[in-house]
């Protein structure tokens, strides 16, 4: 069995990543973080236009401590899910407020700008 060709980058979508913090007073769960951005996005566009958002929240940069984060969509449509984003208002059991950040058309330049990670490349020989 051979894997499945992938596509040349010319044809892939083109995505950016939105950064977003929480401000919140309590803890927020990431599963009903999943759930809150969803529902408003679902209640906004409905299923068809969502799946042209093609929206996804990266877990492996969703921080915790900081309430930080990134969400994956089309490049087309990073207006709708800011907008999905700043209309909600309780996530679980608490009141919240869904700050953007920024876009950047990597995740990797997107932790560097807006949750100040480092790498290798910041130091100097």
């Amino acid at each position: 069995m051979s894997k499945p060709e992938t596509l040349p980058s010319s044809l892939r979508e083109k995505k950016r990543y939105v950064a977003f913090q929480i401000l919140s007073e309590g803890e927020i769960d990431f599963g009903d973080l999943i759930n809150a951005l969803w529902s408003s996005i679902l209640d906004l566009f409905g299923e068809v236009n969502t799946g042209e958002i093609n929206f996804w929240l990266v877990k492996d940069a969703w921080k915790k401590e900081s309430k930080r984060g990134l969400i994956k969509c089309n490049h087309k449509h990073v207006s709708e899910v800011r907008l999905a984003m700043a209309l909600i208002n309780r996530i679980g059991d608490s009141q919240v407020s869904i700050r953007s950040l920024g876009v950047s058309g990597t995740m990797k330049s997107a932790r560097k700008k807006y949750f100040g990670e480092k790498d290798l490349s910041n130091f100097e020989k």
